[in-house]
């Protein structure tokens, strides 16, 4: 019963839009068995609905009409999704193709077609950039671009998707390990500039900065090992190298009230957490109502800092160029081992094998790398 009222809502569409001739019968059936597999679309929908408890049901009915406005945009992704690795994500989750629908996804006040474009750059981008097997290790767990240890402690920054409760905010999900224990997470994805206002072709749109419950033994430890450098400026440090292997110039944020999970009751946290953050960065605020800066992040000048701290500075400093340089150069050496192997070849060596990071000491930061 409860299949054919999925059918019923979706048929009226399907026998209009498949009159288009440039439509081949594949690729409708394709988007019939997408969209109707019965309530697995619908049931996510409505879990996704659930992280909007104030939703009217005009409000509801008003999504799904966008969705079926953005239908043309959606056989994109179902195109994309038809390629390796994402044809594994999306078998094992039907989902994951719909997840623009919901109004939060990435900040708040995208469109529809905002979102939608935000997903197809982000993936498209990927898939040219970054060989098979690194890309399906990311989306199917996690890969280590740099590992830190001081011979007692080992510090790690990994990169992958966003766990069940955190992805709606951002495709990638850059975390900050400690001991092997997530304690800071930073999500981002690769955008087209225009859905923020700006002038560049393509940005990397940071939408959640927090530490994880129950850490902050770690992150007091993190701090006193990386010379007071707080969590969040290590993931920036990280995220700028990776915008330099990607060749991208420009970071964004959201501000706090636009996070996707803001919540009113706790606006001095969001204030603090994000805008004050990024202001203290020296990143400006957009009439769009993003934080924007050219990277790399410039940061305060050693001489505006007086005695120990312009030691700390100094070491802080090489400690930000260190990671950088480190995860830039894991990205490029993955890129480059795809460039070099036969055309249309995957690399067969086990890409963590294959480049697994050699622990940095703290001591003895890795000289600039110059990125093409």
């Amino acid at each position: 019963m409860q299949n054919l009222l999925a059918q019923r809502f979706f048929k009226p569409f399907f026998k209009v839009d498949f009159q288009d001739s440039r439509v081949t019968s594949e690729e409708c059936l394709i988007m019939e068995r997408e969209l109707t597999k019965g309530l697995k679309f619908l049931r996510w929908a409505l879990l996704l609905m659930r992280h909007k408890g104030s939703w009217s049901p005009a409000a509801t009915a008003g999504e799904f009409w966008r969705f079926l406005f953005n239908i043309g945009r959606h056989r994109e992704i179902l195109r994309l999704l038809k390629l390796p690795p994402f044809d594994e994500i999306a078998q094992n989750n039907p989902g994951f193709a719909f997840k623009y629908v919901v109004p939060i996804y990435l900040t708040r006040g995208f469109t529809a077609a905002e979102r939608v474009s935000c997903f197809l750059y982000h993936y498209r981008r990927m898939h040219a950039t970054l060989p098979e097997n690194v890309l399906r290790q990311i989306l199917q767990g996690d890969v280590t671009l740099h590992e830190i240890s001081n011979g007692v402690n080992r510090f790690a920054l990994t990169m992958g998707l966003p766990g069940q409760r955190g992805h709606l905010e951002g495709e990638l999900s850059l975390d900050l390990r400690a001991n092997g224990k997530r304690v800071f997470n930073l999500s981002f994805t690769i955008v087209p500039g225009w859905v923020v206002k700006s002038d560049v072709a393509e940005i990397l749109l940071i939408t959640r900065l927090q530490g994880t419950l129950g850490s902050r033994p770690e992150i007091r430890l993190v701090r006193k090992v990386f010379h007071e450098f707080f969590p969040g400026k290590l993931l920036l440090a990280a995220l700028q190298g990776i915008a330099a292997a990607f060749g991208i110039g420009e970071l964004d944020a959201v501000c706090a009230t636009n996070q996707p999970y803001y919540v009113k009751k706790y606006a001095s946290n969001f204030q603090s957490a994000y805008d004050d953050f990024f202001a203290e960065l020296g990143m400006v605020k957009t009439a769009a109502g993003f934080y924007s800066s050219s990277i790399p992040i410039e940061g305060r000048p050693l001489a505006s800092f007086k005695g120990r701290n312009r030691s700390r500075a100094r070491k802080r400093r090489a400690m930000r160029q260190q990671i950088q340089s480190a995860c830039a150069a894991f990205l490029l050496e993955a890129a480059d081992r795809a460039a070099h192997s036969s055309f249309g070849a995957v690399n067969s060596t086990p890409f963590r094998g294959a480049v697994e990071p050699i622990p940095s000491p703290i001591s003895s930061p890795t000289p600039d790398l110059k990125i093409p």
